[in-house]
């Protein structure tokens, strides 16, 4: 463990700890983001701004920055606390990416993104779910839906429902909770349909 990130680890004291286990390099500093986050609660305004600098890493600019050897750790890590600064993220935020670059740990950065979101989603104690229709939802449907879900998840979970809708899957649904996945697609059933037929010539 280097000399940085024990300091990081002794000034937010881990005194609290995520609701979820997280392993490996990335584990250990999603701990040490969430602690310090929840002692100055700061875990929602944590949460936006990942979320946003998540999308932003996929970008060829950023990709080329975390990528380039030019740059030495030193400088990419004051580089990305001037940019953090600018954007208005707490001073959590702000520390846990400078200590990330010092350590030369950036090509790991979406991957300790993914879990520190995976655990807010915990911490808030939800199930996150996506359905995708051939056309919206009403709230008739919506609600049927919402109930049936309800038997996916443990008592007492929120369920977040997002929805897509995709022409292409042409009637039915496919439905992905937690880790679920339900293809109940009219596309799936031709495909299914076309696969039997193609077997029996």
């Amino acid at each position: 463990m280097s000399c940085i990130f024990r300091r990081f680890m002794c000034t937010v004291g881990l005194a609290k700890k995520p609701p979820i286990p997280v392993f490996g390099v990335e584990g250990r500093y999603v701990s040490a983001l969430y602690s310090a986050a929840a002692q100055k609660n700061q875990l929602d305004d944590v949460e936006k701004h990942l979320q946003i600098l998540n999308k932003e890493l996929l970008k060829p600019k950023m990709i080329d920055f975390i990528e380039t050897c030019v740059i030495n750790s030193a400088a990419k890590a004051k580089m990305l606390k001037q940019v953090a600064n600018e954007a208005g993220m707490p001073d959590t935020a702000i520390n846990f990416l400078e200590l990330v670059a010092e350590n030369g740990r950036l090509k790991l950065l979406r991957k300790m993104i993914n879990k520190f979101l995976a655990v807010m989603v915990a911490h808030r104690n939800e199930a996150l779910c996506e359905v995708i229709t051939a056309q919206p939802l009403d709230d008739s449907t919506r609600k049927i839906l919402m109930d049936a879900l309800k038997k996916f998840v443990k008592e007492g979970k929120n369920i977040q429902l997002t929805e897509k809708v995709d022409p292409s899957i042409m009637g039915g649904m496919i439905v992905g909770i937690e880790d679920k996945h339900i293809d109940m697609s009219i596309a799936r059933k031709i495909q299914m349909y076309t696969d039997i037929l193609k077997q029996s010539v």
